[in-house]
């Protein structure tokens, strides 16, 4: 079982992936790394399993909002194009 500043860490992450709240995701990892480097902190199995979970979920919704926002972009990227190939061909009507 993790220990109990590991399972804080932990549900820390969580929620900001769940919140998709990619900057306070950022520092938490930062501080951690800190925290980890400067102490000397060794964890143990349990708490390294816990925490690399809770790691490999917030990729995982950042990997997903990622996707989304790629999607969002191509489709923009593609009505952009449809609007210009219009004006286009409305200007070689015009002529």
């Amino acid at each position: 079982m993790p220990r109990p500043e590991v399972e804080r860490w932990c549900l820390a992450i969580a929620d900001a992936a769940e919140r998709r709240d990619w900057d306070a995701l950022t520092a938490m990892d930062a501080r951690l790394r800190r925290l980890l480097a400067e102490s000397g902190l060794s964890l143990g199995a349990d708490d390294r399993a816990a925490l690399s979970a809770a790691y490999r979920a917030a990729l995982a919704a950042s990997g997903a909002e990622l996707d989304a926002l790629s999607a969002k972009m191509a489709e923009a990227g593609q009505q952009r194009e449809g609007r210009l190939a219009y004006a286009q061909f409305s200007e070689w009507e015009q002529a």
